[in-house]
Formats: structure tokens, sequence, C-alpha cells
């Protein structure tokens, strides 16, 4: 055997190891490529999963702030409403048509402490409670109708006047009135 031809077999020898290693890497590196596009698939399966999660919370939470908002419309407009309904009996009550036997009713059922004291009205009913009390009638007052009775002292006052009746009524009533207007289903 020559020199040659051992140079020969340790370069064939070198060429099929290199080749051998160069397979190895190859499969290595295929190992590799499979196992990172396999931890990507995880990861962008975990990343949709969390953008499903996180859209699906926002959609929940834009539905409860939208069916609040729309609650909210639906209260004010029913709050508007009672206020025109209040507003209206308040007006029925002070145009004077129906003021005078109410007066009259209120002025006898308050008898004793009139009786004994001063009478305050609006000055459009004046001449109407100056008929039933007389000169206890002490002056006018600001009011949509009724009247204010204080004793002779003035250390206490009956407020009778049909703004704070009705507010008494309507807080008593107010529900009442709603379940009238807007029955449940």
């Amino acid at each position: 055997m020559g020199l040659e031809s051992v140079v020969e077999e340790i370069l064939s020898r070198g060429r099929a190891e290199a080749e051998e290693i160069r397979k190895s890497a190859q499969v290595e590196r295929e190992r590799i490529l499979q196992e990172a596009r396999a931890e990507g698939a995880k990861l962008l399966a975990e990343r949709e999963q969390e953008a499903r999660g996180a859209a699906e919370r926002m959609r929940v939470q834009e539905l409860a702030r939208a069916e609040l908002e729309s609650r909210m419309i639906v209260l004010s407009a029913q709050r508007e409403v009672l206020d025109q309904v209040r507003g209206a009996v308040l007006e029925r009550l002070a145009s004077g048509e129906e003021s005078g036997p109410l007066l009259r009713r209120l002025l006898d059922a308050n008898a004793i402490d009139w009786r004994a004291g001063k009478v305050f009205c609006n000055a459009r009913d004046a001449q109407t409670v100056r008929s039933i009390v007389g000169p206890i009638l002490a002056g006018t007052i600001d009011c949509a109708g009724g009247v204010v009775i204080e004793s002779t002292d003035g250390t206490t006052k009956t407020d009778l006047r049909f703004e704070t009746l009705l507010g008494d009524v309507w807080r008593d009533s107010v529900r009442e009135v709603a379940g009238v207007l807007w029955p449940s289903r």
C-alpha cells in the first residue's frame, strides 16, 4: 500500500465522517426546528386563547355597560314623566277651581290651631281664606295654594301648603303611581 492509497483512504474516511456529521447535524437541525415550530404553535394557541378570553370579557363588559346605560335612560325618562305628573297635579290643585273646597276642609280639620294663632295663604286665595277665618288672616305667602298656620307666639307652624301636602303624599305613593304608569311584566 502506498502513501497515496493511505492518504486516499484517510481522505475517504474523513469525507465519510464529515458526511455523517453533516447528516447528523441536519437531523439535529430538523429536530430543533420541529421543537421550535411546536413551541411557536403552542404559544400562538395560548395567545389566541388569551385574546379570545379578553375579547369575551370586553364584550360582556360592554353589554353590561350598555344595559346599565339603557336602564339609566329609562329611569331618567320615567322620573321626567313622574315630575310632569306631579307638576300637573300641583297645577290642578293651585288652579283655583278646586282650591276653595280644599282650603275649607284644611281649615276645618285644623280649626283648633288657627283659632289660637295666625293664618297665611297665597294672594289668590286670600279672599276665600278671609271668609273662613276672618281677621285671623295675617298675610300672604308665596305658594301654589293651601295655608300655613302659625301659633300666636310664633313658636310653631303647621305647613298645609299644597306643595308640602303633595310632597308628603307623593313620597308615600310614588311607587304606586309608577306601578300604574309602568306595570311590571
